[in-house]
């Protein structure tokens, strides 16, 4: 049986807010920016399509700068874990996620190419209160929700969109104060590569003002998340739902 676990992001002024509901007696390791608090009820405008369960564990956190899901999240976290622990054990995980992130494509199995497997994206543009679906690109393998235009000591994957670009896609110039976040894909590491050093923009997903991740493990035992540099990893027996604005 395959659970879901709910991530909902919604904004309150400047900085968002994050609420977790995932399978009661689910490990998880929590970092300072979460903490445990009693159940919420879920929006009711958006149904969840799959086992939840009856118990749940919820928790609560803030981010001012940004909130990801997937490889850069999973660097963030081994480096967090080792780097005071074992040098050597530290140099070991980092060539690993590294052969990971950078020959993925050249992978067999479909289930380590693509967030896309796991997980559901749902969100609501500004002044709307309808819930929409937005497809996972099959490339990507993190999803950054941005809400100031610094990432990676300042850079900007955003980019500077045109305004015959910004029309096209439904977008509108980004601000820091514009009670939104644009959420944008990293693919394999040769294409964040090209995005740090800015040659290129990253994948251009949505602009939101609330979104709802729903996440299915399936075969994925784990995920990988962080708020503003703070990662842990997720179990994913289940399925999770993380929500925010």
């Amino acid at each position: 049986m395959t659970r879901v676990f709910l991530l909902f992001l919604y904004t309150n002024a400047e900085s968002w807010q994050v609420l977790i509901s995932m399978p009661a007696g689910e490990e998880l390791e929590t970092p300072y920016s979460l903490k445990a608090i009693e159940e919420t009820p879920l929006d009711q405008e958006l149904a969840v399509e799959g086992d939840i369960p009856e118990k749940v564990d919820c928790y609560q956190g803030v981010f001012y700068n940004y909130f990801s899901i997937g490889m850069d999240a999973q660097v963030a976290y081994g480096f967090h874990n080792l780097r005071m622990r074992n040098h050597t054990l530290l140099k070991v995980h980092l060539e690993q996620v590294a052969r990971g992130w950078f020959f993925t494509p050249c992978s067999k199995d479909p289930g380590l190419r693509s967030l896309r497997n796991i997980l559901r994206i749902y969100f609501k543009k500004v002044n709307r209160s309808k819930w929409e679906q937005i497809p996972v690109p099959s490339s990507v393998r993190s999803i950054v929700a941005l809400n100031l235009p610094s990432y990676g000591s300042g850079r900007n994957p955003w980019g500077n969109l045109k305004p015959d670009y910004l029309e096209k896609r439904g977008f509108v110039e980004a601000h820091a104060d514009d009670g939104c976040v644009e959420v944008f894909g990293l693919k394999q590491g040769w294409h964040a590569s090209m995005v740090m050093v800015e040659l290129i923009s990253a994948k251009h997903i949505a602009q939101a003002s609330a979104i709802r991740f729903e996440l299915r493990g399936g075969e994925w035992k784990e995920a990988y998340m962080q708020m503003d540099g703070e990662p842990w990893r997720q179990r994913m027996e289940g399925v999770l739902n993380v929500c925010g604005n």
